[in-house]
């Protein structure tokens, strides 16, 4: 899947939007609190939408194109009802859900979804009455016209590895081990699963020791003092782990002259990152959309090279839309890529970064991209 332009508004919160143009690369660049971080939570609650959730307040705006090269245009709108200064129970968040005011489906140009308040028109013919509160895309994803467009929907991902590995929640469905490794014996399999990416990697390790090995390879390259990674059960006495644990797999490092293994728990926060983040750019779907904000964060400078220089050199039908502050990145990364955010009250605007004429003179784009008013303060210079 790949965006080509997005539009949003939360009009419960008064803050909009306007159109923004994506690349397969796109580096959003911009003062602390101009809404960089909102675009990236605004992309993630299509997805919610797509998943069922209703929105308070939420108009939309999305074109994109699927792996199948399906065309789609998608646009919505949740009813306002207001901001709530109070914590309401399940059964009462359920009856006061927002309703779709409109919902509109194009297909390569033509409308195949055409939903007001009180009706839906499917390709042409009216749909039996469904709920109000939950998108078509959800409601009918099964439905061929509408299935490519709901799977490639659920591939946004916010990529956050910025807690430790010992703060990592496990995955309790790996209880059920053998199932596990009988379906997922390629990596095609292990790249469409739902898997958490450090049990991606341990099946990985048994079905496909190529990938693996590049992989750790790459890992190595980054942290030259590490020698070996796997991914296997801890080697612990008997009382010292429950038993429920025994035979999870856990990453472990070892490095050069050291003799024993570093186990999941002690991998610090980079290094840890670090592997995620090199294991994803393999391990996931194809067509995948990463959003990464800060993209620096917990990361030393030799890995923000080579983590920056493995996205640019991706071959793999994938999207990146980041955000940095980092002089390295933004400089690794090409002008043509950035997108300055700025903000006036709740509007947030995108520009293209050829009407500043950076990349016109000797110095580098980031230091020009620092002399800008916009990049300075945040607003847009009339």
């Amino acid at each position: 899947m790949k965006i080509s332009k997005f539009q949003f508004e939360d009009k419960s919160l008064e803050w909009r939007l306007e159109e923004l143009s994506l690349n397969k690369l796109t580096l959003l660049v911009g003062a602390s609190g101009v809404g960089k971080t909102q675009i990236l939570g605004s992309l993630m609650g299509l997805k919610e939408i797509t998943e069922g959730a209703s929105l308070n307040g939420i108009a939309w705006l999305i074109e994109f194109e699927t792996l199948l090269k399906h065309k789609y245009i998608w646009q919505g709108e949740f009813e306002n009802k207001g901001v709530s200064i109070f914590i309401e129970d399940d059964d009462d968040d359920k009856k006061n859900k927002a309703k779709i005011v409109f919902e509109k489906l194009f297909l390569n140009g033509e409308i195949i979804v055409d939903r007001a308040s009180d009706k839906i028109i499917f390709n042409g013919q009216p749909t039996i009455k469904l709920s109000q509160q939950e998108s078509v895309l959800s409601l009918l994803k099964e439905e061929e016209l509408i299935k490519p467009a709901h799977n490639d929907l659920k591939k946004l991902h916010f990529a956050d590895h910025s807690n430790s590995a010992i703060e990592r929640g496990f995955s309790f469905s790996f209880l059920n081990a053998s199932n596990l490794a009988k379906k997922y014996k390629t990596l095609q399999k292990i790249q469409e699963s739902e898997l958490e990416t450090p049990l991606k990697l341990f099946f990985l390790s048994k079905v496909d020791k190529k990938t693996f090995a590049i992989i750790k390879q790459r890992f190595i390259d980054i942290f030259p003092q590490v020698e070996d990674i796997k991914i296997a059960p801890i080697e612990t006495k008997d009382k010292e782990m429950p038993d429920f644990l025994k035979d999870y797999p856990f990453i472990q490092i070892k490095e050069k002259s050291v003799k024993n293994w570093i186990n999941q728990s002690r991998i610090s926060s980079g290094m840890f990152r670090t592997l995620m983040q090199l294991s994803e750019l393999y391990l996931c779907a194809e067509g995948t959309i990463f959003l990464i904000d800060e993209f620096e964060n917990s990361l030393g400078i030799n890995c923000i090279n080579e983590i920056t220089g493995d996205i640019l050199a991706s071959r793999r039908q994938l999207q990146f839309i980041l955000t940095s502050h980092h002089p390295y990145i933004i400089d690794a990364i090409s002008f043509n890529n950035w997108k300055l955010v700025t903000r006036n009250a709740g509007i947030i605007k995108t520009h293209n970064i050829d009407k500043f004429n950076i990349g016109k003179s000797k110095h580098s784009a980031f230091m020009q991209l620092l002399q800008l008013e916009e990049y300075q303060t945040g607003q847009e210079q009339l």
